[in-house]
């Protein structure tokens, strides 16, 4: 039996990692786990020097450093949003072809990525139900709630956020909501900046949950942060999210319900209200002709074992050519839609998911991960961790921002453990939304923080225990539906 000996360097403990193997080394460092030796750095004054420098036996070459610094680049510039998450993608593209680590053809394949011309139209249909009557109903369904009160009244008002969250995004569906909630007595339980924030808060925790509307294009956008790294069969489809994030949902919505005196009660400040545009109302043949293509397009998201996965993926782009050639949307309606921020997003993170993939760099950074972890960390505490980190991240910084760097690291932490990629993957991405603790995290937010002239602070015998709940809940959903060694 013949015996190896691997050295690596741990750039994070500062020491040499030794371990022997009872069989030639192979290149993995899963291989050598439970056998590992530490010698300090400083052992190299004695005269003993390892092979190289490297880890996991794996030499860190010029390549990775260049990745691991334009990865830097990427996550200031993500968590700290000084520029739109689409210019930041796309320069880190243009890096990777100024250094060499991959030519143009590569850098920029995201552009025509499938995952990309789905998410890309799958926003222009999904916008196509947000101009519809279901908006102009859910206004009427608003304005009947005139006079009520009680939780029968808070209830109401949950519902239609609920609804209006799948329909449009979070500005658009605070904006709308204030104007009913600014009605409410100042001095009733029922006040308008109570209910201003936990509008807040039901639109956080609902938006793009249910897969309708922009709901239908968030499992694509997560599997754009980490698919260059992984196989298909670690993709999310599309009632995924729902499923993993629906426990936390239902917990959160619950709590509002029943807790919302605990949110402190103050005038609002009107200055900052803004009317809402009334859009001009479709004809009836167009609204058929939208819901008949979204109602087509999600049939099919539906059946996506039973067909192949570039017809699923081409399927919104069939909806938009309909849309287009019915004269439902204009060329530039459809041209402003897909070439927003978040497609270029999507388009830069499918390419970064790929050098990491690639160059070894998504793998050192799942293995110091798991070294963290320990040895055979359980799936209870891998949920809990991740959840935990991504929590505090997203409210202190931005959502999106978080997302799109927690799911890589998730990704790459799943697959050095032998873990389900999915579960890992969807505890980050559902925990990214819990961000209504502070103003910082979202949309949402920054809103109900600002006109609600609310104080985080005082807020927190009220967040802190939702959070807390839906940590729970999630960590509890993830774990029955998606086992993290399943």
């Amino acid at each position: 039996m013949s015996i190896s000996i691997v050295f690596a360097y741990s750039f994070y403990s500062h020491c040499w990692i030794v371990f022997p193997l009872s069989r030639p080394y192979n290149g993995s460092i899963n291989e050598g786990r439970g056998r590992w030796l530490l010698l300090p750095a400083a052992a190299a004054g004695t005269g003993w020097s390892p092979p190289f420098p490297g880890y996991g036996g794996k030499k860190m070459t010029t390549e990775m450093i260049i990745v691991l610094c334009i990865l830097a680049f990427m996550v200031v510039m993500l968590l700290t949003h000084a520029l739109p998450y689409g210019v930041t993608a796309m320069m880190c593209c243009v890096a990777f072809v100024l250094t060499g680590v991959c030519d143009i053809s590569t850098a920029f394949s995201g552009l025509s990525n499938s995952t990309t011309i789905m998410v890309a139209t799958m926003l222009v249909v999904a916008s196509a139900l947000g101009k519809t009557s279901l908006v102009h109903r859910l206004r009427q369904a608003m304005n009947s709630l005139q006079g009520k009160s009680g939780i029968l009244l808070v209830a109401a008002i949950y519902v239609i956020t609920l609804a209006l969250s799948q329909l449009m995004g979070q500005i658009a569906c605070v904006s709308m909501m204030l104007l009913f909630v600014q009605t409410l007595d100042d001095d009733s339980d029922i006040s308008p900046a109570r209910m201003l924030f936990a509008v807040a808060c039901i639109n956080t925790i609902w938006t793009s949950k249910i897969p309708v509307g922009m709901g239908a294009t968030m499992p694509g956008t997560i599997n754009s942060f980490y698919q260059g790294m992984v196989g298909p069969e670690h993709l999310l489809g599309i009632a995924d999210y729902f499923k993993a994030g629906i426990f936390p949902a239902l917990a959160g919505t619950i709590y509002c319900l029943f807790a919302y005196k605990l949110i402190p009660s103050q005038k609002i400040d009107s200055s900052q209200v803004k009317e809402v545009k009334e859009q001009a109302a479709l004809s009836k043949r167009d609204e058929t002709i939208i819901f008949l293509v979204f109602l087509g397009v999600i049939a099919g998201f539906m059946f996506s074992n039973q067909l192949d996965s570039n017809i699923t993926n081409i399927l919104p782009a069939v909806g938009v050519i309909v849309l287009i050639l019915t004269k439902v949307f204009t060329v530039n309606q459809v041209i402003t839609t897909m070439t927003g921020d978040m497609v270029w997003m999507i388009a830069g993170m499918t390419v970064m998911s790929t050098v990491l993939g690639n160059t070894g760099v998504g793998d050192l950074i799942g293995q110091t991960v798991l070294r963290i972890l320990g040895d055979n960390p359980s799936g209870l505490y891998v949920s809990v961790v991740f959840c935990v980190v991504t929590t505090v991240m997203t409210n202190f910084l931005s959502n999106m921002g978080t997302m799109a760097l927690m799911c890589p690291i998730a990704a790459a932490t799943a697959l050095a453990g032998g873990m389900n990629v999915q579960a890992v993957v969807l505890v980050t991405a559902v925990s990214s939304w819990f961000a209504i603790a502070m103003p910082t995290g979202c949309s949402a937010a920054i809103m109900a923080f600002g006109i609600g002239n609310h104080n985080p602070f005082k807020l927190f015998k009220f967040t802190l225990p939702m959070i807390l709940i839906m940590m729970v809940a999630l960590i509890v959903g993830v774990n029955l539906f998606f086992p993290i060694y399943g």
